[in-house]
């Protein structure tokens, strides 16, 4: 049985609203960036969004899309890992944390 605790779901949040704002903030400099990166950020933001609801209401699908999410978080902080500033850095911070917390999530399973 999966026990969902407060602090997978708050990683998820984290993360969805990290890289929303990322995008947000890197709107204006979109042309400048790769389009693999802004893709990634943008999918990163989507699955977070979609495994915070799934965690939060306890759906069968859980462990699922707490899967996708680890790997969609991990290559969003390695993308950003190779970007410069502050925005980078830390949705690299928060999207790692998404995916350690939740990989403990799903090996408990």
């Amino acid at each position: 049985m999966l026990t969902i605790k407060s602090f997978h779901i708050a990683a998820c949040f984290n993360a969805w609203i990290n890289c929303e704002n990322l995008l947000t903030e890197t709107h204006s400099i979109k042309k400048f960036l790769s389009k693999k990166l802004v893709k990634v950020i943008d999918e990163c933001a989507y699955i977070c969004m979609g495994t915070f609801h799934a965690l939060k209401t306890g759906s069968v699908n859980s462990k699922n899309m707490a899967l996708l999410c680890v790997g969609i978080c991990e290559e969003c902080a390695e993308i950003c890992e190779m970007h410069n500033g502050i925005l980078f850095e830390e949705c690299a911070r928060v999207c790692r944390e998404c995916a350690n917390r939740l990989s403990d999530f799903t090996l408990a399973a």
